[in-house]
Order: structure tokens, then C-alpha cells, then sequence
């Protein structure tokens, strides 16, 4: 035993964290270098982070996909951190000329499956819960007001709205990914998964 913790405390002591715990929350990695970020995200947004804007219309999961792929464990669908972040997107998604498929971006946050009010249980794929700036009738579960069927599970973000909106996955819209050294967190790929088509 004493061992096994002399052990621990060298590879502690080296900055390992040792594997994640299941369902523990992760946040972007404060060493990551965004130097190493791919080329493509360029999107004129402030940091620290960096961005890349997919114009092409494709329902949620594709477009997670797309963005997990582009640097593994370190890039993800846009996490809103701030009211400010928000408000960059929006300005983003509105500027001309219009080119964005559905005049919206998909944005990195998932409903859970046990929520029974339609503002409740929103998580970002940081797996905190998520910044919930909504407005006019949203989130209304596809125009039903009852979260009853679990229609709208998903958020978007939608020209000329500074606000979020939930939608349908399916939707063919575009996205914004975000490279910020951090994967998506367990609990908030779980219920991607869970929501996937054929699942």
C-alpha cells in the first residue's frame, strides 16, 4: 500500500490526472496551446479560445462528429460560456452575406431525457449546466409547450436571435465549432448517444 502511494504521489507530483472518473465534468485543458488548433478555425470571435464556422446543413450528430474529428479531444461543438459569447455568435450567424444553412448553427448543449419541464435539464457538452439565455416563446418543445414527447432536445442558435432556441437534431443546420483543449464530457456524450437516430 505504501507502495502503490509513494507511486501515486511521483505521478501526481508530474501533473498526471490519472484516467477520468465516470461522469466527472472536464473543463478546457488550461495548458492546452490554441496554436495547435487547425488552421480552418478562424472565425472572427474573440478568445481565448478559437472557432470554425460550418456553413453546410446537417443534422446535430453529423455536425458533432465534424467537430470532434478536427483535433481529437480538444474540439467540440460551441460551448456558451458567457452572455458576451452569445452575443459574438449571434453577431456571427447574422452578418452578411446570409450563407448559413437554416440561418442557424448548431451550439454544444443536449436536454436530458428526464426532464418533465421544457427549461429544465440543459447541459453543455462541457457537462456543466448550460447557459441558459433563451427568448421570445423558447424553449417551447416544438411549438407544443409540453416536454411530454422530448422533441426538442438540441439548441441553436438562429439569425437574427441573440438568444438560444431549442430544436429538433434533425434540422439541417450549420455549426460552430469550438477548439479549446477539452473533449466533450461524459454525461453530455451519454445523452448524445442516447438521442442518436437508431440508438
Amino acid at each position: 500500500m505504501r507502495v502503490g502511494w509513494v507511486l501515486w504521489s511521483l505521478v501526481a507530483g508530474c501533473g498526471f490526472a490519472g484516467p477520468p472518473i465516470e461522469g466527472q465534468v472536464l473543463a478546457a485543458d488550461a495548458g492546452f496551446d490554441v496554436a495547435r488548433c487547425p488552421a480552418t478555425y478562424n472565425a472572427d470571435l474573440p478568445g481565448p479560445s478559437r472557432y470554425r464556422l460550418i456553413p453546410d446543413g446537417h443534422p446535430v450528430w453529423i455536425q458533432s462528429d465534424a467537430c470532434a474529428a478536427d483535433l481529437a479531444g480538444a474540439t467540440h461543438l460551441v460551448v456558451l460560456s458567457s452572455a458576451a459569447e452569445l452575443t459574438a455568435v449571434s453577431a456571427l450567424v447574422s452578418a452578411p452575406p446570409i450563407g448559413t444553412a437554416g440561418n442557424a448553427v448548431w451550439v454544444g448543449a443536449v436536454q436530458s431525457l428526464t426532464a418533465t419541464q421544457m427549461d429544465e435539464g440543459w447541459l453543455g457538452f462541457d457537462g456543466n449546466p448550460m447557459l441558459a439565455v433563451w427568448g421570445g416563446i423558447e424553449p417551447n418543445d416544438h411549438g407544443d409547450n409540453s416536454e411530454a414527447d422530448h422533441e426538442e432536445q438540441f439548441v441553436k442558435i438562429e439569425r437574427p436571435h441573440a438568444y438560444l432556441s431549442d430544436a429538433p437534431g434533425t434540422d439541417n443546420l450549420g455549426a460552430l465549432c469550438e477548439c479549446d483543449g477539452a473533449p466533450i464530457a461524459e454525461n453530455a456524450a451519454a445523452l448524445l448517444a442516447a438521442l442518436r437516430p437508431g440508438s
